[in-house]
Order: C-alpha cells, then sequence, then structure tokens
C-alpha cells in the first residue's frame, strides 16, 4: 500500500521534449497535491469539498486512478451506493489488474444482498492478487452469508430439522452474536498501491487509510452492573425491532424522546411503524457497543448498527443515549453518523 509510482525509463529524442518533460511533471505535482488534499477532505468529514476537489481533478485528468478510486470512497461515505458502484465497476474495466475496486464493488453489492456478484467480484480481486488477505476475509463472509441463506431457505421448508438450525446457529457465531442467520459486514478497501497503476496514469500519494470506525473498549466510568443492563436494553430493542414488534420497540423509548431532523414525537412513531411494517422480514443487531457516562442517569452508547431485510441490508455507526428510568433504562435520544 506505500509503494510509489516507477515510471518506465524512456529515451528523449530532441531537445523539443523538455518542456514537454517539465509540464508532465509539473501536471503530476498538481495530480498528487488534489488527491492528498481530497483525502485530507475525506479524513476530516468534508465529504462534499473532497467531491468537488476530486470532479476537478478528473475533469483535468479523467484516467487519474487514484483519483478515481478516491471518489469512489466518497461516494460510499455519501451513501450514493449507485454511483459508487458504477465508479469501482469503471475501474475494474479499465485496470483490471487493480485487486482493491473488485474488494469494494464486492462490499456494495454485499450490502444490496446481492452475494453471488459480490462472490464474482471478490474472486477476480484474488485472481489478480492472490495475496490480498482483505479479500480472502471478506470472500469467507460471503461464503457465509451464502450458507446462512441456503439453510434459512431449508428451515422454512423443514422447520423441524434440527441439524439444519444447529448448522445456522454455528454460522451465526461466526460474528461473534450466536444468532441465526448471518450478517456480513465485508471491508471497503483503502485507494489501490500506485505502482500498480499503469505508466500513463499520473501517479498520486497513497491515500492514508481512513480513521478506523471500531470503537475501543467501554469507557471505565461505567460500571459492569450498569453496562448490562443497558445492554439487555438494546438487545430488546433490537429484537423487537427484528420482530417487528412495535409496541415493544416503542416500549424502550422515553416518554422524553426528541427524534432527530425536527419531526415531532406523533410523526416520528407514524414514520417508523410503516417502515417497519412494510418489510416482510428484518434483522437488526448492536455490535461492539462502546458506553460513555454523561451524567449520573444519562449514559450513551455507540455501536455498529448491522442491519439486513428481505429488499435492503445495512451497516452504520449508530449512538443511543439513554436515560435511567427507575431500575433500567430508556432511549432519550438516537442519531447515526
Amino acid at each position: 500500500m506505500n509503494k510509489r509510482v516507477t515510471w518506465h525509463s524512456c529515451r528523449m529524442i530532441g531537445r523539443g521534449l523538455t518542456a514537454a518533460l517539465l509540464l508532465a511533471a509539473a501536471q503530476t505535482a498538481v495530480a498528487a497535491t488534489a488527491v492528498e488534499e481530497a483525502s485530507t477532505l475525506l479524513q476530516q468529514g468534508q465529504l462534499d469539498q473532497a467531491l468537488k476537489k476530486l470532479d476537478a481533478q478528473l475533469k483535468s485528468q479523467p484516467q487519474d486512478a487514484q483519483a478515481r478510486f478516491l471518489r469512489g470512497l466518497v461516494l460510499v461515505r455519501l451513501n450514493r451506493s449507485a454511483e459508487a458502484v458504477k465508479m469501482f465497476a469503471d475501474l475494474t474495466r479499465d485496470y483490471p489488474q487493480l485487486p482493491e475496486p473488485y474488494n469494494n464493488l464486492a462490499v456494495l453489492y454485499a450490502q444490496q444482498g446481492d452475494y453471488e456478484k459480490a462472490r464474482d467480484a471478490l474472486e477476480a480481486a484474488l485472481a489478480t492478487h492472490p495475496s490480498y488477505a482483505t479479500a480472502h476475509e471478506n470472500l469467507g463472509d460471503i461464503y457465509a452469508a451464502l450458507a446462512g441463506a441456503a439453510y434459512n431457505r431449508a428451515l422454512s421448508l423443514d422447520g423441524a430439522n434440527q441439524g439444519v438450525r444447529s448448522k445456522l446457529a454455528l454460522i451465526g457465531q461466526l460474528d461473534g452474536q450466536g444468532s441465526t442467520s448471518v450478517a456480513t459486514a465485508p471491508t471497503i478497501s483503502t485507494p489501490p498501491p500506485a505502482a500498480a497503476v499503469p505508466a500513463s496514469v499520473p501517479p498520486a500519494s497513497t491515500v492514508p487509510a481512513p480513521p478506523p470506525s471500531t470503537p475501543a473498549a467501554a469507557a471505565p466510568t461505567v460500571d459492569a452492573a450498569t453496562a448490562a443492563s443497558v445492554t439487555s436494553v438494546i438487545n430488546a430493542w433490537a429484537a423487537a425491532w427484528s420482530s417487528q414488534d412495535l409496541n415493544a420497540y416503542f416500549a424502550t423509548y422515553s416518554p422524553s424522546f426528541v427524534p432527530e431532523g425536527g419531526l415531532g414525537r406523533s410523526a416520528w412513531e407514524a414514520q417508523r411503524r410503516d417502515r417497519i411494517s412494510r418489510a416482510k422480514s428484518i434483522q437488526v443487531k448492536a455490535l461492539n457497543p462502546v458506553f460513555s457516562r454523561l451524567a449520573a442517569d444519562r449514559l450513551s452508547v455507540s455501536f455498529n448498527q448491522s442491519y439486513v431485510s428481505d429488499s435492503f441490508s445495512d451497516s452504520t455507526q449508530k449512538t443511543l443515549e439513554l436515560q435511567q428510568a427507575g431500575s433500567s433504562w430508556l432511549i432519550a435520544r438516537e442519531y447515526s453518523r
């Protein structure tokens, strides 16, 4: 990932090429600067500014592979998945020797629930780069998801088959939750090694990886008993959502809960009822929770929310703020980032 571009040596013929060489060097420096600046903006969360910077760069150099790859990452962060799919798909067509675009294309396919396409993309990545560890890990997740889907279909046809139930539970344990279905969260790759980009593409510095989204260990200000009590509430919230038990779902929210985005409580409840009831099946998981004390009777918990329905799947970072209510806790605020 830290390799530099090595330009193929070429022989100058005539002094007239000197000016062209200087111009090419200047353009290369500009390209590197543009991508570096866009990378910094991306890591700072200034996604619109990063996109504008990359669009300007690609307008002058449309085949800049580093800029195109980084633009795909920005589109992912902006939740513009269809555009990100096209960006990475175009990169696999133009630069089939680069494994990273295949990997990220697979991640997006997996988020859409199209595990067959995700598998094919990862196998293409490994055909170009057999030692690509991220693609191997993601392919394992995809195979587990495909197996889980097959076992779920078998169970729907023969609900008394305990052997299938055992296999499904075993696969569910791969994500550490012991659940009866698989929630995959393949890993998005950081930009490809510059050395793998053809010499005809202006080189750019390797873009640093985005800061990891996995939280650190729970803050020591939240004792184990409180963390366990809050965890039970979060699990009940996720279970009620998954079973589409709306009464139990809304019971986990405090009467003082105020929805984000300016919605009133009644409008928010009506919106949630419509969205939750519309799905044929839902599975929600709260993974890797991290607790933080806000006040004596208030704390927050941040976690990776895995959502899978019959028509949509998503993984996002969710934070719930909970207010103590007697011996239990209720959700007072909810937001994603």
